[in-house]
């Protein structure tokens, strides 16, 4: 089962941006993500945006209040704050969160939760529709090897996942709390562990995600996958039971697609629907091409929301993406955007006798 849909695309609820960008006109994103810093207490060794981290930067306050309320009249319709860095480690994040929702934006955000704890759950939950913790492991010797980090990171992640939960639960929030595994030969061995683990925790979801290659890493990293991970993992999965109240999604569909090794799609067609805003507070039309000025289209500090979203460097990165960029040469598999792409070729290709349904 996959309730939140991670493993497909939701532009179908999003037919109104669809039919602006069929008709040829420009919009606001549905969706951006934020990076609020370029540094992480993590040294993860799938990290895809290592060579964009450790910087030094991080989203002056002021300035990014201003734009959140632009964004919100300008019709964005959600925020996940994640980025280069931990976003924990900006100071101003339950503040960033707070002013999102309060323009109508949804917010969720992705974090290795190691700097969470009970009060800053307090503060950031009861405006958040979910969180995601990235542990990648079920024992704390997997965790380290992983993430980077002693040892003792790992139960002070497992304390903050607690505190997240008894929170939500205690309030009675309506936030969706999940953990992130990323499928690699060196925690193969520790899913078990982590399923059993998480879903005594009273994690909302467990997913299990396929690694991407990220074009520009340094670390770089070739996982290869076979129809023996799909058994193994369909196999721990079989044993478990059904009655813990955790929803287990295990991204089989995405993990098919990157051991093919070939785009489902030729163009790329996304870039309307979302954007990027980097701890530098440049907006890129796509996460994969940071510091590269065919998709920066604005600054924060330099360039209002309407000037980013509805500009003429905005369209023209979109349009280039959509007729000349190099899919196949260029992009990362598998990308987030990958689900979106394949829906937008089926229905960008025209059939003749479209009324006849």
């Amino acid at each position: 089962m996959d309730n939140y849909l991670i493993d497909g695309h939701k532009l179908l609820w999003h037919l109104d941006r669809v039919l602006e960008w069929q008709a040829g006109r420009i919009t606001a994103p549905v969706y951006i993500e934020v990076s609020p810093v370029s540094f992480c207490n993590h040294r993860c060794i799938f990290c895809g945006i290592d060579f964009a981290r450790d910087t030094g930067y991080r989203l002056e306050r002021e300035t990014f209040r201003r734009r959140v309320a632009e964004m919100g009249r300008a019709g964005l319709r959600s925020i996940m704050f994640a980025g280069e860095g931990e976003p924990l480690l900006h100071k101003d994040l339950p503040e960033f969160i707070r002013i999102a929702g309060d323009n109508g934006i949804d917010v969720s955000l992705t974090t290795n939760g190691t700097a969470g704890g009970r009060d800053l759950w307090k503060d950031t939950l009861p405006h958040l529709t979910w969180i995601r913790f990235s542990v990648d492991a079920g024992t704390p010797g997997v965790y380290a090897a992983v993430h980077g980090v002693p040892e003792s990171f790992f139960e002070r992640t497992l304390d903050s996942i607690e505190q997240a939960v008894r929170i939500k639960k205690t309030r009675r929030l309506d936030v969706t709390v999940g953990v992130q595994l990323l499928i690699m030969e060196e925690n193969l061995c520790d899913i078990e562990n982590a399923v059993r683990l998480f879903s005594g925790l009273g994690a909302d979801y467990i997913s299990l995600k396929p690694y991407s290659l990220h074009p520009q890493m340094l670390n770089r990293r070739e996982i290869r996958y076979t129809a023996g991970t799909i058994d193994y993992i369909d196999g721990i999965l079989a044993g478990y039971g059904k009655d813990s109240g955790t929803e287990i999604i295990f991204r089989k569909e995405s993990l098919r697609k990157y051991m093919e090794g070939a785009g489902m799609f030729r163009h790329c067609r996304a870039l309307p629907f979302w954007g990027y805003i980097s701890s530098t507070g440049d907006f890129y039309t796509c996460s994969v091409f940071i510091g590269d000025e065919r998709f920066r289209t604005g600054n924060i500090y330099e360039n209002s929301i309407e000037d980013i979203f509805f500009g003429e460097k905005r369209r023209r990165s979109i349009k280039y993406a959509e007729e000349e960029l190099p899919v196949g040469e260029e992009c990362r598999l598998n990308c987030r955007m990958a689900r979106a792409n394949e829906f937008l070729e089926l229905i960008g290709n025209r059939p003749e006798h479209v009324n006849f349904i």
